[in-house]
C-alpha cells in the first residue's frame, strides 16, 4: 500500500513543507482528503484560500494540484 500511496503522490505528514499550498489527507483503510490547499506553519495548518485555521489529524501531504491551471496572457 505504502508504494501505491508514493505513485499517487502522497507522503509522510512529518516531510510536510513550510509555507507552500498542500493537500492534506487522513489515510487508514480509506482516503479521506480535504480537497482544498492548506499550508503548513509552526503552530498548526491553515486553509491556503481563506487563512483560516484548519483542524485536522493527517497522516500524509502531497502537492496541491488545482483543478484550473493558471493560464498566461502572453
Amino acid at each position: 500500500m505504502i508504494r501505491r500511496l508514493t505513485l499517487l503522490g502522497w507522503r509522510d505528514i512529518a516531510s510536510a513543507p513550510f509555507g507552500c499550498a498542500i493537500e492534506l489527507a487522513a489515510i487508514g483503510d480509506e482516503r479521506h482528503s480535504l480537497g482544498f490547499p492548506c499550508i503548513r506553519r509552526t503552530d498548526g495548518w491553515l486553509d491556503a484560500t481563506t487563512m483560516q485555521p484548519v483542524i485536522m489529524s493527517a497522516t500524509h501531504w502531497r502537492y496541491w494540484r488545482p483543478d484550473v491551471l493558471p493560464m498566461c496572457c502572453c
